[in-house]
């Protein structure tokens, strides 16, 4: 007879190949393993196999939208089916954020007829946009993210821990509560918290034994500062990696992180509105997600940047037929990094800076995230009071206040009063101020921080 499995591995086979699968089938997703597979095959591909996948995919995205798109069917070049692809990228215009924001309707596809998801996204840049995705390619996004995590070891169905934003509403908290439930994941809310939070956390950890914990750079920071404070030994968890995403992760980020806990750092880089753009290997290289995104580094002048060369980074979503990103400006900044010799050929971001996150903290103690804000302003876009863009700022007196370059109803009290008292709902022991702004000054990188935390005399992390 065979040996019994523990029953954590049960629980773990139970999920990696029938739950998850099952929940992807449900939501439309169902290709994504397939596409794991595929991407497996594919990731030691020599490049140039990879660059003529790239344009066959481009030049059928270039010809769907043309057709079907009132925006790209009055941008759009027409190109030959022999087009090289450096060609056929320098022919087609930039798309600003801008455009995504006040002409997100124009940009859709007409007859696509599947289904497809709706994600509201801000990232760092404080401009809040919509993007329409088709399930296609969120199950390709899903893909590349398993391929990213399968390099440290971790798999579907692997128990994990989660920092992360909390749903502001009722469906939205039943939806989180179905995703984790459906990828066997526990997720602690990064909005706000205090030690008392942090040493629950610390024990559901013990408890629940992940393989890998996932979140925001700046809130597993601070979990792993309260545990090193309070003498716990991390490597308990028996961590396969920690995955850190969303903000810039500083060499001493990644430091203090990997001693607390025992266990490697991965770092994750993406943007909401395109997915994971690239992911870190053992070997320490960003590989970018080629098979599902064309990744641009280009100077002022719109030329692309040669290994070790930095400028502004555009994307081009290839999954993406609902409502096409086609070299989508995302507001980061990078540079082109050599081949890996970690034998894949995937192409290499050296490194991205610009995005970094503070926390703000009321009268309690209670730290509260920079995507906090992100949700907020999504409630009120919702009720009807759409920001241009915002940033919030805490002073040494732990006052805060709120700059708004602008509102879709125009600059009125009424609009302000609205910010404050949703900021204050939220915040009731915080001194709230909000102001109409003409422009939000950025940092020298070009990005606009959503949070300065001048009471903590905080500055933008760079990436090492």
């Amino acid at each position: 007879m065979m040996p019994a499995l523990p029953t954590r591995a049960v629980r773990t086979l139970a999920f990696r190949h029938v739950v998850y699968p099952a929940a992807l089938a449900v939501t439309g997703q169902g290709a994504t393993l397939r596409y794991l597979r595929r991407l497996r095959g594919a990731e030691h591909d020599p490049p140039a196999r990879v660059r003529e996948r790239q344009r066959r995919r481009l030049l059928r995205l270039v010809a769907r939208s043309r057709s079907g798109s009132e925006y790209y069917g009055e941008v759009l070049p027409a190109l030959e089916p022999d087009t090289p692809l450096t060609d056929a990228l320098a022919r087609i215009p930039v798309l600003e954020r801008r455009t995504l924001q006040e002409s997100g309707a124009r940009l859709r596809v007409t007859s696509f007829r599947g289904r497809v998801a709706t994600k509201t996204t801000g990232g760092s840049t404080g401009a809040p946009v919509r993007v329409v995705k088709n399930a296609d390619a969120v199950a390709r996004e899903r893909a590349a993210s398993w391929l990213g995590y399968g390099w440290f070891g971790i798999r579907p169905g692997d128990r994990s821990v989660r920092f992360w934003g909390g749903a502001t509403t009722a469906s939205r908290r039943l939806s989180a509560v179905a995703a984790d439930g459906a990828m066997n994941r526990t997720t602690f809310a990064a909005f706000a918290f205090d030690e008392s939070d942090l040493a629950l956390y610390w024990e559901r950890c013990l408890a629940i034994r992940p393989r890998w914990i996932y979140g925001y750079v700046s809130m597993i920071e601070e979990f792993a500062r309260f545990l090193a404070a309070r003498g716990c030994d991390g490597s308990r968890l028996g961590l396969a990696a920690v995955v850190t995403t969303a903000e810039a992760l500083t060499e001493v980020q990644r430091g203090l992180i990997s001693d607390v806990f025992g266990a490697p750092v991965q770092d994750e880089y993406g943007c909401g509105e395109v997915g994971p753009i690239a992911y870190e290997c053992p070997q320490g290289s960003m590989h970018l997600m080629a098979e599902n995104l064309i990744v641009e580094v280009v100077d002022d002048a719109g030329e692309r940047m040669a290994p070790g060369g930095s400028g502004e980074i555009l994307v081009t979503d290839l999954g993406n037929v609902a409502m096409p990103l086609i070299r989508y400006r995302i507001g980061d900044f990078g540079t082109v990094g050599m081949p890996c010799p970690c034998g894949r050929t995937l192409p290499v971001l050296q490194r991205v800076w610009g995005r970094a996150y503070d926390f703000v903290t009321d009268a309690g103690g209670r730290r509260y995230h920079g995507e906090f804000f992100m949700y907020l302003f999504e409630d009120l876009r919702r009720d009807g009071l759409a920001v241009d863009q915002f940033q919030v700022t805490q002073t040494p007196e732990g006052a805060i206040r709120i700059d708004v370059t602008g509102v879709a109803s125009g600059r009125s009290e009424r609009a302000l009063d609205a910010i404050r008292n949703a900021a204050a709902a939220r915040l009731p022991d915080v001194p709230i101020a909000a102001r109409f702004v003409d422009e939000i000054e950025r940092e020298a990188s070009g990005k606009m921080r959503v949070i300065v935390n001048e009471a903590a005399g905080r500055t933008a992390a760079p990436v090492a």
